[in-house]
């Protein structure tokens, strides 16, 4: 049976998309290959979640510090299970499960969110760079609907509002 095309990325950050923890003050930078991954998949029509653990207080400033908050249709940062926080993710934007996927550093959290929800894929950071050019991402959503352009190409969030606020 053949898997839906994945409709939206959800991202950890800490160790997936920059350098270091939050909750540490130990960013750096941004990975140039989940910048590329993240610009590419929006191009194509994908939109982008985060569900990371921390504090939202440290989290979102360092997204908006970095220049990367826009590029996120919902936000979830908390203590809680990813597993949960993807449930919540998919409500939000309407999405189902088997059309959202994971990417994060650490084994354990890909293990929950795999054990917990299997019809979500799971990616370890390690890879971000080649999932563009994995079947489930070679896609163009964009042929669909009308393209989004707020400022340039392409950008999430392409689902007719602005942002999910944090919780």
């Amino acid at each position: 049976m053949l898997r839906p095309a994945v409709r939206c990325l959800v991202w950890e950050l800490d160790d997936t998309l920059w350098d270091g923890v939050v909750a540490d003050q130990t960013i750096t930078a941004l990975r140039q290959p989940a910048v590329r991954t993240l610009t590419q998949l929006s191009e194509r029509g994908v939109v982008h979640a985060v569900a990371a653990r921390g504090d939202s207080a440290r989290t979102l400033p360092a997204l908006y510090r970095h220049g990367c908050y826009e590029m996120f249709s919902a936000i979830e940062v908390g203590w809680g299970r990813k597993s949960a926080a993807l449930v919540r993710i998919a409500r939000t934007l309407g999405l189902g499960l088997d059309s959202l996927a994971f990417v994060d550093a650490e084994p354990v959290e890909r293990a929950e969110v795999a054990r917990a929800l299997p019809m979500v894929r799971c990616y370890a950071a390690r890879n971000i760079d080649v999932l563009p050019l994995l079947p489930d991402f070679r896609h163009d959503l964009r042929t669909a609907r009308a393209p989004f352009t707020r400022r340039g190409p392409m950008q999430t969030p392409p689902l007719g509002f602005e942002r999910v606020p944090a919780r």
